[in-house]
């Protein structure tokens, strides 16, 4: 077995850390792990795609993800997860989308309009399995204070929706050395999106 995941954001987003925070669950679990992180952007408002792909050995030859070829998306921001249909496939690829978006300084330059939720979601349903899509970032600031914790509920309501085919304790334990700081409150995070995922707590809209 082998399994591709795709992270994308957008600067200041946290999107590197919780790429790193992947590869060492994966590698908890005894799993292969190869990924690449196209951090030149990572300035505030730049696109940052990061790729873990884990399985046997003798199937991961490559760090990048070719097109049409993730499992699963994980998007950060509803624009990026556009960018991301790329490397999806309807027959295979699951998006988990966090409905926080961040206009790029060129649109409020040009004054263009931001895309509304039904209208991502119409661009994205051709390239995917299965879309889920909710404010986390909201809910990481409202239950634990900073936005950030919102990718950790991401992770968790993967893990609960059964898209991501990690172990609940490796994941703690990347949790754990990843981000050591608040530690307390991103292991509440995950196991709040783990009942997100599995639908014993509604995400309020």
């Amino acid at each position: 077995m082998s399994f591709e995941v795709m992270l994308t954001g957008v600067g200041g987003e946290g999107v590197l850390t919780t790429g790193v925070l992947l590869a060492r669950a994966a590698n908890l679990d005894n799993y292969f792990v190869r990924g690449v992180q196209l951090h030149g952007l990572a300035q505030r408002g730049g696109t940052i795609p990061t790729f873990v792909r884990f399985g046997k050995k003798e199937e991961i030859f490559s760090p990048g993800i070719m097109q049409a070829n993730a499992d699963l998306i994980l998007a950060f921001e509803p624009l990026e997860a556009i960018r991301g249909t790329y490397y999806a496939n309807k027959e295979k690829t699951n998006f988990v989308i966090n409905d926080s978006p961040y206009m790029p300084i060129y649109g409020n330059l040009m004054n263009l309009s931001y895309p509304t939720k039904k209208e991502v979601l119409k661009r994205i349903h051709p390239f995917s399995k299965d879309v889920f899509m909710f404010k986390a970032s909201e809910i990481g600031e409202k239950q634990f204070g900073k936005t950030l914790f919102g990718n950790i509920i991401i992770i968790g309501f993967a893990v609960g929706r059964g898209l991501l085919p990690l172990s609940k304790e490796s994941i703690r334990k990347a949790i754990k050395v990843t981000v050591p700081r608040s530690v307390d409150l991103n292991l509440m995070a995950f196991e709040l999106g783990i009942k997100y995922g599995k639908g014993i707590e509604k995400i309020s809209d």
